[in-house]
């Protein structure tokens, strides 16, 4: 006899028998898989690209954000620039490609492509700054083998852009060390100010945080105490303050624009806009006021007398030629980050500028190059005017030259004038200098005089009202006559008849 058999119980046992498959499937199941293809013995613990034909180096799979500003920068083109130059050789590859140098200050390139040839290590990849990354990988929890990259760069240094922008080809940091950028932070009082927004333009770190709004980990971020400068404590304005190195939408990587004429947006302005109005509270003049001299708005630089606010156009923005960007489309850098190319008699080679000593009209140096020293004469023959003829508001070198030279004559005799209206103490007493809440005229045209002036090389205080009343010499500014001269001219000349005005 055929045994009987219960459809319904096997439907149940079947119902059961799954549930303790699908029970089963849920718990996790572990293979031993690297992930990666390990780096060869020679190339020491780089990875390089995972995918070397789409240029996605093995850090980007996980560092996404990044991995899509580096695709947009010069750094991801390096070997296909390199390749494309007609210059290529084996003495270029360390600089385009992902080896130690740049994160190693030992003076010989290791490792990587210098190790071992393949095209996973073309381009300047994430690890040519942040260092190997095969133990970050194997374990990235642990806080050891996190790849912090250093910022600190220096003429000789081989490690942060140090390693490959520097030399007679490439002198990006060679001329930055010479800049006031690399000699900041400019002695100690900055940094022993009690006013801490001094740091904030005096020392790589504070820059960083405060001014461009940047929290990444690097190596000199939490060094302590911000009492002087190098590798271990507050740093200079160096690459990475004005340059992001995973890129930006910006050209040459910079963390802003230098075309815009929005003072809070303008790169150069972050910092070059400190103190361009009057402070009711302080003695003090103008403390790099360019930013706003340039592309300030109505009342954001020097002293407006109220007869020039009562003109027609004393209320309006005033602008020069070099503040206008239909012209000038670089404002600031068009002229202060110029570079150029020279033929040395001596070495008979082509030597090269990058603009990094930031100076608009340098003295020319015995290579036919921009020189650091400023002591050469206002003049063609002695400086170099080429970035005022390129820069689209002079026909010529000449032409920039001699206006320059004429403008500074016409505000000499402006400062002349002005400076016997506030020495005259029988009519402007030492009481319209002091410092209280209110602005008097004489304290108003004080700042648009040293707006315009060249600083008191002695640094003597006034013998009759003391440091309030203190003004240099009425010789003219070279970069204020320069920056906005309409504005300058027009500040001058309203103070100089508000001053007649006021203490007749």
């Amino acid at each position: 006899m055929k045994a009987h058999i219960d459809r319904r119980l096997v439907r149940r046992v079947a119902r059961a028998l799954a549930g303790l498959f699908l029970l089963g499937c849920t718990e996790t199941v572990y293979k031993d898989f690297p992930g990666y293809q390990p780096p060869p013995t020679a190339a020491g613990q780089y990875m390089g690209y995972s995918n070397a034909s789409g240029q996605l180096p093995l850090c980007g799979n996980c560092h996404v954000s990044h991995q899509a500003l580096w695709a947009t920068a010069k750094h991801s083109r390096a070997w296909a620039d390199l390749q494309a130059s007609g210059h290529a050789g084996p003495t270029c590859d360390a600089c385009h490609s992902v080896n130690s140098l740049g994160n190693d200050s030992s003076a010989t390139p290791r490792n990587g492509y210098v190790g071992s040839p393949q095209q996973r290590y073309q381009d300047v990849q994430c690890e040519a700054c942040h260092g190997p990354g095969q133990n970050h990988v194997d374990n990235p929890e642990l806080a050891a083998n996190v790849p912090v990259p250093s910022i600190y760069v220096a003429v000789g240094v081989n490690s942060s852009c140090s390693g490959c922008h520097t030399g007679s080809h490439n002198p990006f940091v060679d001329e930055w060390a010479q800049s006031p950028h690399g000699v900041m932070p400019n002695g100690s009082s900055p940094l022993n100010n009690s006013n801490s927004s001094c740091k904030n333009c005096h020392t790589g770190q504070l820059a960083l945080l405060n001014n461009f709004f940047v929290t990444s980990i690097y190596k000199e971020r939490s060094n302590t105490p911000l009492t002087s400068y190098g590798p271990n404590n507050a740093m200079k304005i160096v690459c990475a303050v004005c340059h992001d190195p995973h890129g930006s939408p910006n050209k040459g990587q910079l963390r802003l624009p230098v075309d815009t004429i929005d003072v809070s947006t303008n790169l150069c302005a972050r910092c070059h806009n400190r103190r361009a109005v009057p402070d009711v509270t302080s003695s003090s003049g103008p403390h790099s006021a360019e930013g706003a001299l340039v592309i300030g708005e109505n009342g954001e630089v020097g002293w407006r007398p109220p007869l020039m606010l009562a003109a027609p156009n004393g209320t309006t923005r005033i602008f020069g030629s070099h503040g206008d960007t239909t012209l000038n489309k670089g404002l600031c850098a068009t002229c202060h980050v110029f570079q150029s190319v020279a033929f040395d008699t001596l070495t008979q080679q082509n030597v090269y500028s990058t603009g990094h000593l930031f100076l608009a009209i340098p003295c020319i140096g015995t290579n036919g190059l921009p020189d650091s020293v400023s002591t050469c004469g206002l003049n063609e023959t002695e400086r170099s005017f080429t970035a005022c003829a390129n820069s689209g508001c002079h026909a010529s070198g000449t032409v920039a030259s001699t206006l320059l030279s004429t403008e500074i004559l016409t505000i000499n005799l402006l400062l002349t004038q002005l400076q016997g209206l506030l020495n005259d103490t029988t009519k402007v007493k030492c009481s319209e200098f002091a410092v209280t809440s209110t602005l008097t005229t004489a304290r108003g045209v004080r700042f648009n005089y040293l707006l315009a002036s060249e600083p008191n090389p002695s640094g003597a205080t006034d013998v009759v009202c003391g440091s309030t009343r203190n003004i240099p010499p009425p010789v003219a500014k070279p970069s204020a006559s320069a920056h906005n001269v309409p504005l300058i001219e027009q500040l001058l000349h309203y103070s100089i008849l508000q001053m007649q005005q006021d203490y007749p």
